[in-house]
């Protein structure tokens, strides 16, 4: 079942909430899928009431300020930011990382692959959150993503973001093939902008609760859901 990653008391005195549905949860790619808890929470107590706005993401960088519940759902982003209070975001993923950015008053999601963080969403993600608050983002969430113990990837564009982030990007899979590690690479983004962050630590891949292109082609998705509640 979904899980809440995060429940934090912003700076304004706002709580931000993070939850990451599971396969169990229903597939995000074809739909909002039902976040809920046991049997025995109430829906509004586990997780946001649709709607939501959800993305077209085609692994570039544009990042969608969304002004309303359910907004701009649909946009061609990779990112989105909102200061509204009960507008859950949402980002849909099997393997890329789902990173949810906690402002002081706002909250954004980012889907970031390999191209993403290459070219920059991460980035321009914190940019939109610091322009929206006026103020530093607060942390990073990171939820599931396939772990370098599962990414095996081409030498010619290791060798790119080797370039881009640093030695610590290149790993070798649990067969000692070269690997990527998406999660060294977004430390180095996080670190050069500030901002700590906390890791859930799941390799999509490795995990039955969740899908994994990788691993098996799926075209399901999971999705992870932010949104801030007054007090």
């Amino acid at each position: 079942m979904a899980r809440e990653l995060v429940r934090r008391s912003l700076p304004s005195g706002r709580t931000a909430r993070v939850v990451m549905s599971e396969t169990a949860d229903g597939d995000a790619a074809v739909g909002d899928v039902t976040i809920s808890g046991s049997d025995d929470v109430p829906v509004d107590q586990a997780g946001p009431r649709p709607p939501w706005t959800t993305l077209h993401q085609v692994h570039g960088t544009d990042v969608i300020e969304v002004e309303a519940p359910g907004a701009r759902s649909g946009s061609r982003a990779d990112a989105a930011v909102t200061s509204v209070t009960g507008s859950p975001i949402a980002v849909r993923v099997a393997d890329c990382m789902p990173v949810a950015l906690l402002g002081d008053r706002s909250v954004g999601v980012v889907h970031a692959g390999w191209r993403g963080l290459r070219d920059g969403v991460v980035e321009h993600t914190i940019d939109a959150l610091v322009a929206l608050d006026s103020a530093p983002v607060v942390e990073a969430v990171v939820g599931p993503h396939i772990e370098p113990c599962c990414y095996e990837f081409g030498e010619h564009d290791l060798g790119h973001l080797v370039d881009r982030f640093g030695p610590t990007v290149r790993s070798t899979t649990t067969d000692g093939r070269p690997a990527l590690d998406l999660t060294a690479a977004l430390m180095v983004v996080l670190e050069r902008a500030g901002v700590p962050a906390t890791f859930d630590g799941a390799c999509t891949s490795c995990d039955e609760r969740y899908w994994s292109f990788r691993a098996d082609a799926t075209t399901c998705r999971q999705a992870m859901v932010a949104w801030t509640e007054e007090g």
